[in-house]
């Protein structure tokens, strides 16, 4: 998605004659604001209009620029797109007439709409100031709504300044740090400093900074206890009595505060800040990590309570380089080079210090800045709560577009590596879905494997694609969904790939949907053993696919039908030539129990037809899980070679149509075949496997279909003829023979192959 700032917000402030710019809130009653209760909300045939008392402004003063903000119920994203305009009359019958066209929204945060014209027409002419009729808004709540206004006249009455600002840049970001309002600064004895980080025994605190574990500094926090009395918020220190914890709650008013940051490639000041982009809007406590606290439990998630003593650290900039509690922290990603100064302004319920712009917070050098792909930043080392080895390695990787919808959002990557790592090891890939208890997330890792976990955008969801506009008031209407979290995976797994050496050959991992598109990436995958979602438009506990994607038919960005990508048969019947990792399918609750109840059992069945009909590598099993002499092969076996795809085993169980009463009540799929991953060749014009029967297998043979997969030489063109045999590895005498045909996808398929306990010898050759 191609980032776009708003015009309106790059050149918002101009220099006034009447003293400078004055930036103000109104807002309606119980919404904190310069100017609370100067909005009413008329209601009127056209839709609501809002309508907002300007007279604080003195009669024709110049308006620089007006944003009105606008939330809607649970930060909904609306379906068509929003239409609010200036109101240029209302006849009696409560019909209204408009001036011009609707308010543009404003990028690249797209949560407000320019209203600079009508408050600028409102201000020279308050009589006709008839407010801003909202004639379509889906999940709009009015009451919440707020304009800020930016004009020429002098501040009364300003907040105390950010100060103390500073940035560095690297490797494609910008970090600008600032500190923050006196209501959001720790008492220093509220201050702890953290010598080593372990889940195992309990962090160890040091008395104060020095030279901390794994060569990194002590590194500086707070308690939860401190952080909850910072946000106006009551421990929750006490049992829940039952499974779940008990919401925040307000316990005290807090300064309602925000930071503006600002960007320009000339030193900012009180004179020229008006020609800055301002290009985020900060809440406080933004420089800590206030998602890593501990929760108590018994049994299944019974009786949860936060622990008080819990550490919060800062967040770090670069390894070891970390903030000071007190400070706040944005990451802007860079668009083209250059070199840029940063200004950071306080704002107090939308009245914002705009006179005070100075050495203290603003940039007195400018900062180079040179786009880059961003990397995740160390944030601490510890070890695991059983285990010292492997270490883990804790960072953060501040996601921007096309990585994320939105700019500057922090997601997690959890890293487990041996200090005794030697050679080529394997890796696993997995995810962090929530924050709960997230400081355990590398649950036991190996030692003999890397691992990294990768916090999912959208929890539950697969690593693939949203609609652009999520998180904003774009509609999904005028929105295609954009692959933001397949390219923000892809980038993380590449980078932890680039650092360590890796068995390209034993990269496994459950990221079904991703997995499919790379095969390049992954050799196997494993899902289970509770469940898995082969096709989230027949998954009821899976995610609202018109909430986070749009409307049936909703296109991607490549012109694929999103809905169908979002199932392993419309993926597969897109790309039916392409091979996909071996997957590895378990339903080992059954069909109707456990998670499987919950995401509904139609799906699997639906998902392995397909997995069959496309001739993918593949084998499943429910109810149960697969024979142990599979599993043993599977953990030895080499995954960077051909592999056979089976099809239509005599052996399969019948998993049924999707109704949990319909088939065998447990069984499995190609559970019975295993194939040689060093007796085999994969040539130009040739192709050989030897396959057999598992001895634990209660038949001694079957019939089955085979199909040359992750071939890296044997690629035939459709249409091609080619003569086949199948041998018996034992006596040497051929038992099937025949020719076949490549088909339009360049696929061999041998239908009807008879395998038994002792070895066959599949060879397929050119003539």
């Amino acid at each position: 998605m191609k980032r776009i700032v708003s015009p309106a917000i790059v050149a918002v402030l101009a220099t006034a004659a009447l003293g400078g710019v004055v930036g103000e809130r109104w807002a309606g009653a119980g919404v904190q604001a310069t100017h609370a209760g100067k909005m009413k909300i008329a209601p009127g045939k056209s839709g609501r209009r809002l309508v907002f008392d300007l007279s604080a402004i003195p009669k024709g003063a110049k308006v620089h620029h007006a944003s009105l903000f606008c939330f809607t119920d649970r930060g909904r994203q609306p379906t068509d797109p929003v239409e609010i305009y200036d109101t240029a009359k209302v006849d009696a019958d409560g019909k209204a007439t408009f001036v011009g066209k609707a308010l543009k929204i404003e990028g690249p945060w797209y949560r407000s709409f320019d209203a600079t014209a009508a408050a600028a027409r409102w201000v020279k002419d308050p009589k006709a100031n008839l407010g801003l009729t909202v004639a379509r808004f889906e999940h709009f709540q009015a009451g919440r709504t707020y304009l800020e206004v930016w004009y020429a006249g002098k501040a009364k009455s300003v907040p105390p300044q950010a100060a103390g600002v500073r940035a560095v840049h690297r490797k494609g970001q910008t970090f600008v740090v600032w500190t923050e309002h006196p209501a959001y600064r720790p008492k220093d004895n509220e201050v702890v400093w953290v010598e080593k980080f372990d889940e195992q025994k309990g962090d160890k605190l040091a008395s104060g900074p020095g030279d901390g574990a794994y060569g990194m500094p002590n590194h500086p926090a707070i308690t939860l206890k401190t952080l909850r009395g910072l946000q106006g918020l009551g421990l929750r220190d006490k049992p829940s009595g039952f499974q779940g914890i008990k919401p925040l709650k307000r316990v005290r008013k807090v300064e309602p505060v925000t930071y503006r940051v600002y960007r320009h490639t000339a030193p900012i000041t009180a004179a020229n800040i008006h020609q800055a982009e301002r290009i985020a809007e900060v809440d406080p406590l933004s420089g800590y990590e206030t998602e890593v606290y501990a929760i108590h439990f018994q049994g299944e998630y019974i009786n949860q309570r936060e622990e008080p003593a819990s550490v919060i650290p800062t967040f770090c900039t670069g390894k070891g380089e970390h903030l000071k509690p007190g400070e706040g922290l944005y990451v802007h990603t860079a668009a083209q080079s250059g070199k840029a100064y940063y200004a950071v302004t306080t704002a107090l319920a939308g009245t914002e210090n705009l006179t005070q712009v100075g050495k203290d917070n603003a940039l007195a050098a400018p900062v180079a800045e040179t786009p880059a792909t961003p990397q995740p930043v160390l944030q601490w080392v510890q070890h695991d709560r059983y285990r010292t080895d492997p270490t883990e390695y804790w960072y953060r990787f501040w996601a921007a577009p096309p990585y994320c919808s939105v700019p500057s959002r922090p997601l997690r990557v959890a890293l487990a590596v041996s200090d005794k790592m030697t050679g080529a090891v394997p890796l696993n890939i997995g995810t962090i879905s929530d924050n709960f208890n997230v400081r355990g997330s590398l649950n036991l890792p190996r030692a003999g494997q890397v691992t990294i976990l990768i916090q999912r955008q959208l929890s539950w969801l697969p690593a693939l694609f949203y609609n652009e506009g999520r998180g904003t008031l774009r509609s999904i209407k005028e929105c295609k969904v954009d692959y933001f979290s397949e390219r923000y995976m892809n980038l993380l797994i590449k980078w932890v790939m680039g650092r360590y050496t890796i068995d390209r050959s034993k990269i496994s991992g459950g990221l079904m949907y991703f997995g499919m598109r790379h095969p390049e990436i992954f050799t196997r995958m494993s899902f289970g053993s509770y469940t898995t979602a082969y096709d989230y438009r027949w998954a009821p506990g899976g995610p609202s696919m018109p909430t986070v994607l749009g409307p049936r038919g909703i296109k991607t960005v490549d012109g694929d039908d999103a809905w169908e990508m979002y199932s392993v048969e419309g993926y597969l019947k897109k790309y039916p030539g392409g091979d996909i990792p071996f997957l590895i399918c378990i339903s080992g609750t059954g069909k109707d129990s456990g998670h499987t109840s919950e995401f509904g059992w139609q799906d699997d069945p639906r998902g392995w037809a397909a997995l069959n009909k496309y001739r993918q590598t593949y084998v499943a099993a429910w109810s149960s899980g697969l024979p142990g002499e599979l599993g043993r092969a599977f953990a030895k076996m080499r995954w960077d070679v051909s592999i056979p795809a089976f099809s239509n085993c005599s052996l399969d169980n019948n998993p049924g149509n999707g109704d949990p009463a319909d088939g065998d009540f447990y069984g499995c799929i190609n559970g019975w075949l295993l194939w040689s991953d060093t007796e085999q060749t994969d040539a130009k014009d040739k192709w050989e496997m030897t396959v057999w029967v598992i001895s634990s297998c209660p038949d001694d043979a079957c019939t089955v279909d085979v199909t040359p997969r992750h071939c890296k030489k044997f690629m035939p063109a459709k249409g091609q003829r080619f003569k086949w045999t199948n041998t018996s590895a034992q006596s040497g005498r051929i038992l099937q023979s025949g020719t076949v045909d490549a088909d339009e996808w360049g696929l061999v398929t041998l239908k009807g192959l008879k395998i038994n306990k002792g070895k066959n010898r599949i060879t397929i050759v050119k003539p």
